[in-house]
């Protein structure tokens, strides 16, 4: 380890003892006379000098669209360090989760999954019609999934119907 940190730290000074040869176009045991003071170098005008950017004067505006009160409005009350809390409005309890509606949930759901599967199949007879063998397995695999989801919703909502059928009617 030792031995190559060695070697590649020598290899780097080679590297960068060539390098600087062919920029200056000598031989290495020449760059010691080339080093002498460099020439001072004048830099060419290649744009105009530039002057103070124009800035349009925009007309003043007020700080905020001021409308009249029509007849009926109410001001808003100022605003108090300290006031009281304010009531909050009483929060609806959820309906309740009772058959029927996990029925019409479960038939749902059932119903956009067997249209996702429709449309899964149609996409696999066009990757096959491509001979696009990779995407026909991803979507073959897809289909094997949703149909196996599919007859577990069926399933649930066919136990969800008996279930109905034994709940009291809705209020």
């Amino acid at each position: 380890m030792l031995v190559w940190g060695a070697g590649l730290v020598g290899a780097v000074v080679l590297a960068i003892a060539f390098l600087t040869s062919q920029e200056t176009g000598a031989p290495p045991s020449l760059l010691p006379e080339l080093q002498q003071a460099p020439r001072p170098v004048e830099a060419a005008v290649v744009a105009p000098e530039r002057t103070a950017p124009v800035r349009a004067t925009a007309p003043e505006q007020p700080g905020a669209t001021v409308v009249s009160p029509s007849p009926g409005d109410v001001p808003p009350e100022p605003e108090v360090a300290n006031a009281p809390a304010q009531p909050n409005d009483p929060i609806e309890e959820d309906q309740p989760q009772t058959a029927r509606w996990k029925l019409e949930k479960t038939e749902h759901i059932a119903s956009l999954l067997g249209r996702d599967v429709t449309r899964l199949e149609g996409e696999k007879q066009e990757a096959r019609a491509r001979g696009d063998t990779v995407r026909v397995e991803q979507v073959e695999a897809l289909l094997q999934r949703h149909r196996v989801r599919l007859g577990e919703l069926r399933e649930e909502a066919r136990l969800l119907t008996n279930a109905a059928r034994n709940e009291p009617p809705e209020p």
